[in-house]
């Protein structure tokens, strides 16, 4: 199976752990180890019921990796452990294999972007968690529950996004339909070299109550998690001050957006001080995600070599003049991007043609990927945020200031925490559909309501 990535003997042994607890194997019981891969779980199981004197499950291994599958044998020959070289999502799953007491797995952790396209349609077409940008591990949850026989027990480590992504909103439909008993969060590290934020679940084919929440940071708590698909991330991270308003940050602004891409800024953006004065009418102020944070602002020293018109045209060929000199010189990269050898754009473009008019005016901008969320403004309005930059354009008549207020406030600041995926050592990921979610109070809404024709 492709996106193996192997457990830790430690690890596993923590997992089986939850697997067995308070829930011992009895004699006749049967366990499968979805996505085997070498065998870690069937051996961490082994050792446990050694440990306890405890009847070991019978136990079915299924790997497509024939490699894997190899070595699984190998190290667990003798033990009672059925293995089958198949692929664990194929359709004939559900028929040919029975119900189980126990499932243990790390399911393998494949985006959309690594199926190929019949693939792709084959899951949407039979998995109900096969949703949007979906994630292999996804539909192992899926595949895997309805193997789980009448109060059996399914323990995963999977990534912690399912807790809170758009895409596995029937994912979490599909769990509370069970009983989600606990939920870990594991320290980033637990696979060596690899930063996944993982999650360890555990899962039983009942009826059930809250949930044992425990983090990263040894805290622990029970909750009642949401059933209607709707993020866990408020509800697993202690929840966020009530803010009683039906207005949201995309309600009160104009445009949220992620910066322009250009595919060559190490070729379009230069120091200013350095830009050649046949160029200096061709250039746009810029700053990157980081500049914001080391400048605490968005005056970087830096600009854009720009093709594009205040209006956001593109300069044909023909009239680029010293421009159109100064990029044949880089014309060989510029055409080395993915942009241009798709066939979608002329060699000089950038990625998109950047909404010049909604860009160059006042605006706040926030970085992209953040330890902390941070809004700043730019009150001048010319400068074009690369694409490590989110920025927002509020309505006319909210007053920017007053939004940069709360958006740096406690109630944005925790919300945005409770709210956003996180990226690598626990920053938080600014998107803009999330932003958009974020509720503001409601006197942002009534300003802009009072400015509409026909409202007093």
């Amino acid at each position: 199976m492709k996106g193996h990535v192997p457990t830790p003997e430690e690890l596993a042994d923590h997992i089986v752990t939850k697997l067995f607890r308070n829930n011992p194997p009895t004699k006749g019981d049967c366990i499968l180890y979805p996505g085997c891969g070498t065998g870690p779980f069937i051996g961490a199981v082994h050792r446990y019921c050694d440990v306890n004197n405890l009847p070991v499950p019978k136990g079915v291994g299924i790997e497509l990796n024939p490699e894997h599958l190899d070595k699984a044998r190998e190290n667990y020959s003798d033990r009672n452990v059925e293995f089958q070289q198949r692929d664990f999502l194929d359709e004939d799953i559900l028929t040919s294999l029975s119900e189980f007491e126990y499932i243990v797995g790390n399911p393998p952790y494949i985006p959309i972007e690594g199926l190929d396209e019949e693939e792709k349609t084959d899951y949407k077409t039979r998995f109900e968690t096969a949703e949007g940008r979906f994630d292999l591990f996804v539909l192992f949850f899926e595949q895997a529950l309805n193997l789980l026989s009448p109060n059996g027990r399914l323990v995963f480590i999977t990534p912690e996004k399912f807790e809170y992504t758009q895409t596995t909103a029937a994912l979490r439909r599909v769990l509370a339909s069970n009983y989600v008993k606990e939920i870990e969060h594991v320290d980033e590290n637990a696979f060596e070299g690899r930063v996944t934020f993982p999650t360890i679940t555990v899962v039983e084919n009942s009826d059930g109550g809250e949930t044992r929440i425990l983090t990263r940071d040894g805290a622990e708590r029970q909750v009642s998690l949401p059933t209607d698909g709707s993020s866990w991330a408020s509800t697993i991270r202690g929840g966020v001050p009530e803010l009683e308003s039906g207005v949201a940050l995309g309600d009160v602004c104009k445009r949220i957006s992620c910066g322009v891409a250009t595919g060559a800024d190490n070729i379009f953006v230069m120091e200013e001080n350095e830009v050649p004065p046949q160029l200096e009418e061709w250039t746009f102020p810029t700053t990157s995600g980081k500049q914001l944070r080391i400048n605490d602002g968005p005056d970087s020293g830096e600009v854009f070599i720009s093709p594009y018109r205040k209006d956001g045209r593109l300069i044909p060929e023909d009239e680029l003049g010293e421009f159109g000199e100064w990029a044949e010189l880089h014309r060989g990269r510029l055409e080395d991007r993915s942009c241009y050898k798709k066939g979608n754009r002329v060699w000089y473009a950038w990625h998109e043609n950047p909404p010049m008019q909604d860009i160059l005016q006042p605006k706040l901008l926030c970085k992209d990927i953040t330890e902390e969320p941070h809004f700043w403004k730019d009150n001048t309005g010319a400068v074009v945020p690369r694409h490590s930059v989110y920025y927002l354009i509020p309505e006319n008549n909210v007053d920017m200031s007053e939004l940069l207020e709360y958006l740096n406030g406690p109630m944005a600041q925790a919300w945005l925490e409770a709210n956003c995926q996180r990226a690598a050592n626990g920053f938080l990921r600014m998107q803009s559909t999330v932003l958009k979610k974020l509720p503001v109070p409601e006197e942002f809404g009534e300003t802009k309501q009072s400015t509409l024709p026909g409202i007093e």
